[in-house]
């Protein structure tokens, strides 16, 4: 049972390092998704990859933390129901899926057509290359990486604006 509590730690310190990264803190209120959600679809796919197989539900659970009924505070109790993951996991595939396909509605009656998307894919690269900046530095982000991020912040608001009703999401 040692083995498995040291995996769930060292799984459960992952999960607190991409919660906490200060992008994704920023990124994560104007998108689809809740931060139970986005907890949720990290661990169901990130685990799975890692562990070059399907890991059960009831596993997935242990990994996330248990909220008291406002949301707001964790308890001390690790984990949550295999019935309570999936439902949250079916929440966010859902919001994730809807997300597509408006992407594509939009691209298909106009409002981003692909030479608009251009903009898109060189921000895509800027993110990718944060993450790999990122995954180099431990501790105290540096200043370079501090201005990417308010960089990349700037750009994701530049290319939201357009869709944004008096300047308000």
């Amino acid at each position: 049972m040692d083995k498995v509590d040291g995996e769930l730690n060292e799984l459960e310190s992952f999960l607190q390092r991409i919660l906490n990264d200060p992008l994704i803190s920023r990124l994560l209120p104007s998108s689809s998704l809740t931060r139970i959600q986005l907890e949720t679809l990290i661990i169901h796919f990130l685990l799975d990859e890692n562990a070059g197989r399907e890991v059960q539900y009831s596993l997935k659970g242990l990994l996330r933390f248990s909220r008291s009924a406002r949301g707001r505070k964790p308890r001390f109790a690790r984990g949550v129901t295999k019935g309570a993951f999936r439902r949250v996991l079916e929440q966010a595939c859902r919001n994730v899926v809807k997300s597509i396909y408006t992407l594509i509605l939009l691209g298909y009656i106009g409002l981003l057509d692909t030479p608009n998307l251009a903009p898109y894919i060189e921000l895509s690269n800027f993110i990718s290359s944060y993450r790999e900046r990122l995954g180099l530095e431990y501790g105290d982000p540096s200043p370079h990486l501090k201005k990417l991020e308010e960089q990349l912040v700037q750009l994701v608001d530049e290319y939201a604006k357009p869709f944004m009703v008096a300047g308000k999401f």
